[in-house]
């Protein structure tokens, strides 16, 4: 992860269109450059093709994959990079998991675009 690093290029794997569209709306806002996927072999594709991104903001369950599983992927090859998760599942043991990798978890509430904001921005600092 970049600690202290300007976190600028970000991936977003949201499968939800209209989600996907809010988000990166938001971070655009902020100033920073999102790139979005649907789905987990999409989201691969276009690292490899942008060689990497600062941060990857990914759904917990996707078409082809789930949000833990796509991590250990990229982060196989990525490891500096950021994870976010962003769900609305709440099992505790998929949240203590996604934490115990280091994983960012934020839940799908009425505040998750400003937690992601926040988030990004805290770690840029």
């Amino acid at each position: 992860m970049k600690v202290g690093a300007n976190l600028k290029k970000l991936l977003l794997i949201e499968d939800d269109c209209f989600m996907r569209e809010m988000v990166t709306m938001v971070l655009e806002s902020e100033n920073f450059e999102v790139v979005g996927a649907e789905t987990g072999a999409e989201a691969l594709r276009l690292l490899q093709e942008c060689a990497g991104c600062d941060a990857v903001i990914a759904d917990m369950y996707l078409p082809d994959t789930d949000g833990l599983e796509l991590f250990e992927q990229i982060n196989a090859i990525y490891p500096e990079a950021m994870f976010v998760m962003l769900s609305s599942e709440t099992d505790q043991k998929i949240v203590s998991k996604a934490d115990s990798l280091g994983i960012k978890y934020i839940f799908k509430d009425e505040n998750f675009a400003e937690s992601i904001v926040t988030t990004l921005q805290t770690v840029s600092k």
